[in-house]
């Protein structure tokens, strides 16, 4: 099971919250669905809900990420995006997570 860590942006939203990602290390990012300059749709559990995400990586960076950017189940664009879905399931900065992957389901647990 890949682990991961919630990281801030240093980017905040106009009520000051921080814009949030997963970075997963690249040598552990086996099994996620990731390739080199191109975001990989997947569902995101987080909580009880389901997100459409994706995972971004580059050849220069050492980690893989979940984007910022979700949408929810009719396709909206969510709020203030992964920061708000994070601290609304007790996710904080820098906290380490374990991603556990079912096909193109990622669930996000804590650590």
């Amino acid at each position: 099971m890949p682990q991961g860590q919630v990281r801030g942006l240093s980017q905040f939203y106009a009520d000051d919250l921080e814009r949030m990602e997963i970075a997963i290390d690249r040598r552990n990012a086996s099994p996620l669905p990731y390739q080199d300059n191109v975001r990989i749709p997947f569902r995101l559990h987080v909580g009880k809900e389901q997100y459409d995400a994706g995972l971004r990586a580059t050849a220069r960076m050492p980690v893989v990420w979940v984007s910022p950017d979700l949408k929810d189940n009719r396709g909206n664009k969510v709020s203030l995006a992964f920061a708000r879905v994070l601290t609304e399931n007790g996710f904080i900065e820098n906290q380490k997570v374990h991603l556990e992957v079912s096909g193109k389901l990622v669930t996000l647990l804590p650590f």
